[in-house]
């Protein structure tokens, strides 16, 4: 009886012992089943989203295509529309039709700025847009720009002024034509914005900004261009990294820009999405100045290409600032050396800015010293007398601030009769210093008002206006631009061929350069631009289209550059007399791309097939002087 009783436990525990081991076994299949199940969706997941990226990947292709493809196929009328337009306005018309057309040049014209914005955001996303490195002048891109928008200004009468830091390099080596797309992206919002006030562009070196920034004060209203409360630009660039001296290249230069406007501000819950694709900041916004709502977008992109960073600090109804970082590299010495330097008939002249508003006149001084004058700044008219009487130098010119001409019209009068009797002194020139083209000059007393210098300040147009006042005859090119006059002497007698199968390009191409006293002929395929540009031939120079039936721009260029290069060979071997081919022994004639492709393979294509430049669609006709100048001269 006591071994039953003692058997009992054993028997209880083997069956709990079974049971425990077959549940835990249960258990671990369970497990093991669900993480294979698991396993096998994860797999399955990840094909599904690698496919899906593939499609993705697949669709955007699709669509980088088809822009460029339809920006292609827009370009390419557009160039026939605004030729045609600009060919018309060379004919008699009435003041009437002459504003039509003009109503028709500006509408092609922004459906052509509309169509590369979109095709820009294109290239952003699909990662194709490059950027170029070659040697530019700063100060004149920002002299175009100003020259852009000056009209609107003037019309609004607002302050428009540019200020760039003497330790900023006079030349840089960069992408000039995005970084002008930048500037003028961000002055262009400032310019639409803005009603009353100004808009000011500083640029500076970053490691001399962010030297001085923990001594910089909150900004006063007396600190500014117009006199009006801004946008703290110090909250702008908040957001940047911290400057290293040990980042980028040695001879790297980074300049930081802003902009500072002050218009009517970006609404607080607008701001977050200032910088995304085709946002607005609200749909009545919209109505009244237009636009996509794309330009801060592909600012910033191309910020971004440029190593640098973007920030905005702004205010309801005070105004904006934007602030860029953008790194350029700095060419040496000889590059710097090499360039013809233009001497100004008014250098070391003494010049006297009558201001007292300190920002100003820092603009006006700069732009005045940028034609080789020293120049002082006082605050009264009552400070030149003294400085013309007491001093030693001879002051030649005196430029005054509108607001301080017209604040005492009768003390104006006395000043200008005081400087016109002076003891054995020449007296100086005077000029007005005005921001709107309004108003013209008023009689006091029988004394008039100084020359009048429109605003905002560019170095071509200051030393125009100083030519014209001081009696000077200098041509002043206008950023070295070649005239009209010297560039239809150098076009006279050239023979060009323009080879495309539009019949409309041909026309437009064929008349821009006729009027400028060129001979063209035309040619409609690459294999008869092949017959005709075969040594010995009489052409100076040739147009090429890309697309083409029969034989396309590429291939018809290799070819001509090779019958070339065989020519040549022949010629020095001796296998070809040399006064069969003109007495020419290396035969190059230039050729030049004309494409409705803006996009960088393109144009990298153009140089490898043997081009000598290119001209995009749809292109202006100083586009082809330009470019087909620098062969004659």
């Amino acid at each position: 009886m006591d071994s039953f009783t003692q058997k009992q436990p054993w028997q209880i525990l083997a069956i709990s012992t079974s049971f425990g081991i077959f549940v835990i076994t249960l258990l671990v299949g369970q497990i093991f089943h669900a993480t294979i199940n698991r396993i096998e969706k994860v797999e399955d997941d990840y094909h599904e989203m690698s496919e899906l990226k593939k499609r993705a990947e697949a669709a955007d292709v699709a669509k980088s295509e088809f822009l460029a493809t339809v920006s292609h196929e827009i370009r390419t009328p557009m160039n026939g529309v605004l030729g045609m337009l600009d060919m018309l306005m060379d004919t008699v018309l009435d003041v009437t039709q002459q504003d039509y057309v003009r109503t028709a040049q500006a509408s092609g014209k922004a459906l052509v700025s509309l169509i590369n914005a979109v095709l820009d955001q294109a290239k952003i996303e699909s990662g194709k847009l490059e950027l170029e490195a070659v040697q530019f002048d700063l100060r004149e891109i920002f002299d175009d720009v100003l020259s852009l928008f000056s009209g609107k200004s003037q019309e609004k009468g607002i302050e428009l002024a540019v200020y760039i830091s003497a330790k900023v390099p006079e030349t840089l080596i960069g992408d000039p034509g995005r970084f002008r797309q930048i500037i003028t992206n961000l002055m262009g919002n400032s310019i639409k914005f803005t009603e009353k006030g100004h808009i000011f562009v500083t640029v500076h070196l970053l490691e001399e900004v962010m030297e001085s920034i923990d001594v910089e004060t909150e900004p006063s209203s007396k600190d500014t261009l117009s006199g009006l409360p801004v946008a703290d630009r110090n909250r702008s660039w908040a957001g940047f990294r911290p400057a290293s001296k040990t980042e980028g290249p040695s001879d790297s230069v980074t300049l930081i820009i802003s902009v500072e406007d002050t218009g009517g501000g970006i609404p607080l819950d607008a701001q977050p999405r200032i910088f995304t694709p085709f946002m607005q900041v609200g749909p009545s916004i919209y109505r009244m100045h237009g636009g996509t709502g794309i330009g801060l977008s592909i600012s910033k992109c191309l910020v971004n290409l440029m190593n640098g960073e973007i920030g905005f600090d702004s205010i309801p109804q005070i105004g904006s600032t934007f602030t860029f970082t953008a790194e350029f590299s700095n060419p040496n010495e000889q590059q710097i050396n090499g360039q013809s330097q233009s001497k100004s008939e008014f250098c070391n002249m003494q010049a006297v800015v009558v201001d007292p508003r300190p920002v100003r006149a820092e603009v006006s001084k700069y732009h005045i010293q940028r034609l080789g004058m020293h120049v002082e700044i006082v605050s009264s008219l009552t400070n030149v007398l003294s400085m013309l009487t007491n001093g030693s130098q001879t002051i030649r010119v005196v430029l005054i601030e509108e607001e301080v001409w017209n604040q005492d019209l009768s003390h104006s009068a006395v000043f200008t009769y005081k400087l016109k009797n002076l003891d054995h002194k020449i007296p100086p020139k005077l000029f007005l210093l005005r921001n709107s083209i309004g108003g013209g000059s008023r009689q006091n007393n029988g004394i008039s008002s100084p020359t009048v210098i429109t605003k905002p300040l560019r170095v071509s147009m200051l030393a125009a206006s100083l030519q014209r006042a001081m009696g000077g005859n200098k041509s002043n090119d206008r950023n070295g631009e070649i005239p009209k006059l010297s560039l239809s002497k150098l076009l006279a007698g050239r023979k060009i061929l323009v080879v495309d199968d539009n019949n409309v390009n041909l026309r437009v191409a064929a008349g821009a350069l006729k009027k400028y006293g060129a001979e063209v002929v035309c040619a409609e395929n690459g294999r008869k631009a092949i017959s005709l540009l075969t040594p010995p031939h009489l052409f100076d120079a040739c147009f090429m289209d890309i697309q083409m039936p029969e034989m396309d721009g590429f291939e018809a260029t290799r070819t001509i550059r090779k019958i070339e290069n065989d020519v040549n060979n022949d010629i020095q071997n001796g296998s070809l007399p040399l006064q069969d081919y003109a007495n020419i022994s290396n035969w190059h004639v230039p050729i030049l791309a004309m494409t409705a492709d803006v996009i960088q393979a393109t144009h990298e294509q153009c140089i490898r097939s043997g081009m000598d430049g290119y001209v995009s669609k749809p292109f202006e006709a100083n586009q082809l002087y330009q470019e087909v100048s620098r062969f004659f001269l």
